[in-house]
């Protein structure tokens, strides 16, 4: 091999062996583990208004079928949360009726710790993958 070759795939190596960045938002850091984990169950849409919106969670796959939890929503405009337990997969799925058309939405989420010592004033526990985005994207 060439000088010119070995130097491009050590290149190629150092870029791609690199470990991807993690974002902390200091307002949601914890600085004991005096908390509680919930996932935030996002259905909210600001152009489109769901009718008669139903939330199933569930415990690991939608196809375990193990259901957690099912909610009829009567604002659409709420917020919703559901405590959740680390390191444990759970999926959600969205049903909901717009412009005539039935639609069912699906997400999935780990909820996970990070303990950043660095980013913020002072050490803390951040709390990540806890939220199951079931908007609707595309129409």
């Amino acid at each position: 091999m060439s000088k010119t070759s070995l130097i491009l795939a050590f290149l190629i190596m150092l870029l791609l062996s690199c470990d991807e960045g993690f974002l902390t938002d200091c307002d949601k850091c914890y600085t004991d583990l005096d908390f509680s984990i919930k996932l935030n169950i996002v259905f909210r849409n600001p152009d489109r208004v769901p009718v008669n919106p139903i939330v199933t969670i569930y415990e690991g796959n939608i196809s375990d079928s193990i259901i957690l939890s099912r909610v009829h929503i009567a604002d659409p405009f709420t917020y919703m949360y559901y405590p959740a337990v680390l390191y444990k997969d759970y999926s959600a799925t969205l049903e909901f009726i717009y412009d005539g058309q039935k639609y069912i939405t699906t997400a999935t989420a780990c909820p996970r710790i990070r303990y950043d010592e660095t980013t913020c004033e002072e050490p803390c526990y951040y709390v990540y993958d806890n939220v199951l985005d079931l908007r609707l994207r595309y129409d």
